[in-house]
């Protein structure tokens, strides 16, 4: 009888336990949400505000012919639009690294999504007096998922300008065949040796390069982009020399399922 009434006890203590760690565990999800939502919007909202302001009185500056306030303009847009970019990336990384990252496949124009994207980092481009350059070759049509392949093409375009010197130039590159579609981001930047090649993917590295002008960088853009690749069921990886430029490719099936379902 009192081994019974010991095992009673027992159990109803687990019980207890297991409850008080579901309440925990609710009530971080609930914190992680609240989070993801900071980031999100209200983060966000007022860089997204600094980017248009800025346009505005650059181009007011600009009129003026006042090449001193240009240039403070100027750095204030490419504060606020890395730091951007930089928030985009941290709730996309947490979002993955939770499982709460959206998977959502559509049928797109591999053309005009590559051609968006230059056409959102054409500026950053100009800064350097960076040429960046795409010529389709044919029409690509892929079943994929059109944000993650953006964020992807977003960060790899972005640290070939970062890595690139004034002047230089920097080629996207698509080709396909009955499977896959291959996309490569060259530039004749100041490329890399083995040893940064090993860990530019790993976060534990901890390795944050700056950039020919000095641009800062939390490192997490490309272990993103590889993230994102596989989640994309493709591969990622760079063919580099110091002194000679880097070249990022990536593969992705022509159709694809979500591998986390």
């Amino acid at each position: 009888m009192l081994l019974k009434e010991l095992d009673e006890k027992t159990i109803l203590k687990k019980n207890i336990r297991i409850q008080q760690d579901k309440l925990k565990l609710e009530q971080l999800n609930l914190t992680q949400n609240k989070l993801f939502s900071i980031i999100a919007h209200d983060l966000r909202s007022p860089f997204i505000n600094i980017l248009g302001l800025s346009d505005l009185l650059l181009g007011n500056v600009k009129e003026t012919n006042d090449p001193e306030s240009e240039k403070y303009t100027d750095l204030i847009k490419s504060t606020a639009k890395n730091t951007l970019n930089l928030l985009d990336n941290l709730l996309n990384w947490a979002k993955s690294q939770t499982g709460e990252l959206g998977f959502s496949p559509q049928t797109i124009n591999l053309s005009e999504i590559i051609f968006e994207i230059i056409g959102l980092k054409m500026s950053q481009a100009k800064a350097k007096n960076i040429s960046l350059h795409y010529s389709p070759t044919n029409y690509i049509e892929l079943f994929t998922d059109k944000n993650i392949l953006e964020t992807i093409l977003r960060n790899l375009i972005s640290n070939a300008i970062k890595f690139t010197n004034p002047g230089g130039h920097i080629e996207v590159v698509a080709t396909t065949d009955q499977h896959q579609v291959k996309i490569s981001i060259s530039d004749n930047g100041i490329g890399m040796n083995e040893e940064t090649i090993r860990k530019i993917f790993d976060l534990s590295s901890n390795i944050t390069l700056p950039g020919t002008a000095n641009e800062k960088g939390s490192g997490l853009g490309l272990v993103l982009c590889k993230e994102f690749v596989e989640k994309l069921n493709g591969h990622l990886w760079v063919e580099s020399e110091e002194g000679k430029g880097s070249n990022f490719k990536f593969t992705l099936p022509m159709h694809i399922e979500n591998k986390n379902e």
